[in-house]
């Protein structure tokens, strides 16, 4: 890959160059910048861009914004290939066991959700819109779950996986239900026609290595590829679950983040059942499944037994939680 040849076409020019993971980090005569291939199409690479600077110009400022190339676009072309220049934003990634680091960017999120209240998408940009989309998929992946279910007993000859599968299973089946009635009985389309209305956005993949955290508070967050229009409360329920993990699913510690948020967004009991849902939900469960039994990963089944027990190990604290947030909100 000819790095001088692809930061040419953005207009700058390269002193020093070295890769980083899957990126290259350069010092050009515009400053320390990352330059990453990028798979996303360009009307995809155009929402992204348009977010971000919607959300700048709304104030929030921890960004990392695309560079324009030459041609004025949040991309270049070279040799078929489609590359974005970023400034490389310097810091340190946010612990999710520092409770000072906890605060900070549950607040970072509150702020970025009402930055982003608002947002449409350019003439050209692609549509990424998952409001309203939650019953469809909660029924789709339990329909899921059932067909693999089924096709592990069926073997003749089952892994390792497939007999520890088999255990877990129907409660994780039964937590999908729980969850699904609980999305069926709340107020969902209407919160939904609301969110269309007000056009709310999702980072969609809000973690810690996302999360980079200058000295004093300043959160910038980065890497807004699955970003789209959602439900905010889509990226606090899954910040809470990746924290939690950590903490055996300490319900205090959840009230604690939800109350640190709602003090720059509030939120409405509805809001909460929402969440409640996804609580409910075996999506990690349904994922490993998926990849399992679709064989959409190459990874041999011991990589695979590692991350399913990394799952399943909340097991016997979610119902607990679950029951603890339910007796929260009603």
């Amino acid at each position: 890959m000819n790095i001088d040849a692809i930061a040419n076409e953005f207009g700058c020019r390269i002193l020093y160059s070295k890769p980083l993971r899957a990126v290259y980090l350069a010092h050009t005569d515009r400053g320390l910048v990352i330059i990453k291939e990028t798979y996303r199409d360009p009307d995809k690479i155009l929402y992204i861009h348009g977010l971000k600077e919607y959300l700048h110009e709304n104030g929030f400022t921890g960004l990392d914004r695309y560079l324009l190339s030459v041609h004025q676009l949040p991309f270049a072309i070279y040799e078929n290939r489609i590359f974005v220049m970023e400034d490389c934003i310097e810091g340190r990634e946010c612990s999710f066991t520092n409770p000072y680091d906890r605060k900070i960017i549950v607040k970072a999120l509150a702020r970025l959700h009402n930055a982003g209240k608002g947002y449409i998408p350019a003439v050209g940009a692609a549509k990424r819109n998952n409001i309203g989309k939650w019953k469809k998929s909660f029924r789709k992946k339990i329909e899921d779950l059932i067909k693999f279910r089924e096709y592990a007993m069926n073997k003749r000859e089952k892994s390792n996986l497939d007999k520890m599968f088999l255990e877990d299973v129907d409660f994780y089946i039964e937590m999908g239900f729980r969850g699904f009635d609980t999305l069926k009985n709340s107020k969902y389309d209407e919160i939904c026609e609301k969110a269309e209305f007000d056009n709310v956005i999702c980072h969609h993949d809000y973690t810690y290595h996302n999360l980079i955290i200058e000295s004093g508070e300043k959160v910038n967050v980065i890497d807004f590829d699955y970003s789209c229009h959602e439900l905010p409360v889509y990226d606090l329920a899954s910040l809470i679950q990746k924290i939690l993990k950590r903490y055996n699913y300490d319900i205090d510690m959840a009230l604690e983040i939800i109350e640190d948020y709602c003090s720059i967004a509030p939120l409405c009991r509805e809001d909460f059942v929402l969440m409640l849902s996804l609580f409910e939900f075996p999506q990690k469960f349904w994922r490993i499944s998926e990849r399992y039994y679709r064989e959409k990963t190459d990874w041999d089944e011991g990589i695979f037994i590692d991350k399913y027990n990394d799952i399943v190990m909340t097991k016997e604290f979610v119902p607990d939680f679950i029951e603890g947030f339910r007796r929260y909100i009603f």
